[in-house]
């Protein structure tokens, strides 16, 4: 494996946001201790596998939460089974409200080097709406604190489209995030995910997700507005100044082997997509015990693979590379033609990409553009 990723998944939260869909608990701070342990010895278990690992993330639910001598145990781990190449980038999300600048300090020493700040917005009633216990004066607090504590490499993680939240509100939250000036900043529309407050709310009419248009309109300004700002459009979702990429998720969208260890972690490695139990009990009393943690898993065939590469490498700046076949038939395709033409895509040498137009009907046109990619090698059989 030339690149290897770690991710590390923490789930314990203050509070379950009405969006969230992602494996967390509220509170069971009584937990934080095993579930360490448990992720220690998952980490363990996959000593087999070749390192040195390239990126590490901590992601959760809030791993800002836990006290940094757990996360250290764990990243210990990491390290003394893997091995860490001198250039590691080592990711931890953080909530505004649960670090201050003794607790970046700490993280700074463990050897975490790239601050994840789950911002959200920068209006007090916008966070209201989105459940969070932070405010917009926590966000800019947070943010001073890790620079402070010497961190050089921060992102933001923003949401707009909210339902009911004027235009203004959203062009005020990225305003104020881009005077901040972090090196990175992901921006999301946001999506009602089953099971979570949100979908009861909109099951019942409580809640009406924004038009599709006006999403459009939101996420072109959106990028408008941050590549004047000299941040570089390099995923659909995601914006980084030269040089700052989040290199653990670009793992992600290219190929790279990941190994994913806690509660309902996903790892793809050898062609083979696996998770974790997202059950809190039934994870700690399995690796207690030294049963399988896994909850499911899928081969990754030839086809799926292909599709994989393409859909996930359209929503990248860089695209994918073609086979000379491929790139004859597209040259001579009709289909794709229009799509040129209505500046949606660009085929250069063997690079087949989306505009920043083409990015916001970027899983629209990945289907058309396999359509087409599918009958050229149907030509050729």
């Amino acid at each position: 494996m030339t690149a290897f990723g770690l991710y590390i998944h923490v789930p314990f939260c203050p509070q379950i946001c009405p969006y969230c869909a992602f494996a967390s608990v509220a509170g069971r701070g009584e937990s934080h201790v095993p579930y360490t342990e448990a992720v220690c010895r998952e980490i363990e278990s996959w000593r087999h596998l070749p390192g040195p690992l390239h990126t590490v993330f901590f992601g959760g639910g809030t791993p800002s939460q836990v006290e940094p001598v757990l996360l250290g145990r764990m990243l210990e781990t990491a390290r003394r089974q893997f091995g860490l190449v001198s250039d590691v980038e080592i990711t931890i999300e953080v909530n505004p409200g649960t670090v201050d600048r003794e607790r970046f300090a700490q993280l700074k020493r463990l050897g975490f080097n790239r601050i994840s700040i789950g911002a959200q917005a920068f209006d007090d009633a916008d966070l209201r709406l989105l459940g969070r216990i932070h405010s917009a004066d926590d966000v800019e607090q947070a943010y001073l604190a890790a620079r402070a504590s010497g961190f050089d490499n921060v992102s933001f993680d923003l949401i707009a489209d909210m339902p009911g939240v004027s235009e203004n509100h959203w062009r005020h939250s990225l305003d104020r995030a881009v005077d901040l000036a972090p090196e990175h900043l992901s921006v999301y529309s946001l999506t009602i995910e089953q099971g979570t407050v949100f979908a009861a709310r909109k099951r019942d009419g409580r809640l009406i997700s924004v038009p599709e248009d006006l999403q459009a309109n939101t996420l072109q300004w959106t990028a408008r507005r941050l590549i004047e700002a000299g941040y570089e459009h390099y995923e659909v979702s995601n914006y980084a100044r030269p040089g700052y990429r989040s290199r653990h998720n670009w793992g992600h969208w290219t190929g790279a082997a990941y190994l994913g260890v806690g509660l309902g972690a996903h790892s793809f490695i050898a062609g083979e997509r696996f998770w974790n139990t997202r059950d809190l009990d039934a994870y700690l009393a399995a690796g207690a015990a030294g049963q399988s943690l896994r909850d499911g898993d899928e081969q990754i065939d030839e086809d799926t693979a292909r599709q994989e590469r393409l859909w996930l490498g359209l929503r990248t700046i860089d695209g994918v590379a073609l086979a000379p076949g491929e790139i004859e038939w597209m040259r001579s395709n009709p289909r794709f033609a229009e799509l040129q033409k209505a500046g949606y895509s660009v085929l250069e040498a063997d690079r087949l990409r989306l505009t920043d137009a083409g990015f916001l009907l970027a899983d629209a046109l990945g289907l058309e553009l396999e359509r087409i990619l599918e009958e050229s090698k149907d030509a050729a059989a």
